[in-house]
């Protein structure tokens, strides 16, 4: 299914099949089940760029620690749109309001080099905002 997020006439569709909504709110309190954060979790990896772009976008909103594990390596995506969507999706507590912020060894560090480094503006500003939302 998530091979669909290429297509973008079919990207409401996709989503509909996931969450049953369109609402942003409705999505972060929802459970995705083990077989679809599965599928995300190899999406984060799809060849297509507008695929690995929505799959993270979904799995932002997922305290599953297999999700976060997935995101991190999208740090390093030769794309920066996706580097940026991993960049939030490693800091946002809103977007999941249970999670615990743990991180995968190494991205922390990951994320600072981003902020510091990173060839693309936008993506140096979501891992700065990424960092602020971690500081204590």
């Amino acid at each position: 299914m998530v091979e669909r997020f290429a297509d973008r006439a079919q990207v409401l569709a996709v989503l509909d099949a996931i969450y049953g909504t369109r609402k942003g709110r409705e999505a972060r309190s929802m459970r995705l089940a083990p077989t679809l954060v599965d599928a995300l979790v190899a999406g984060v990896r799809h060849p297509h760029p507008r695929v690995r772009w929505w799959c993270i976008q979904v799995l932002d909103h997922s305290e599953d620690p297999a999700a976060i594990a997935a995101i991190a390596p999208a740090l390093d995506d030769p794309v920066p749109r996706v580097r940026r969507n991993a960049a939030h999706a490693l800091g946002c507590v809103i977007c999941k309001p249970g999670w615990d912020g743990s991180l995968p060894p190494g991205a922390l560090d990951r994320l600072t080099e981003l902020a510091d480094s990173d060839p693309n503006a936008r993506v140096r500003l979501a891992a700065r905002h990424s960092l602020a939302c971690r500081a204590p």
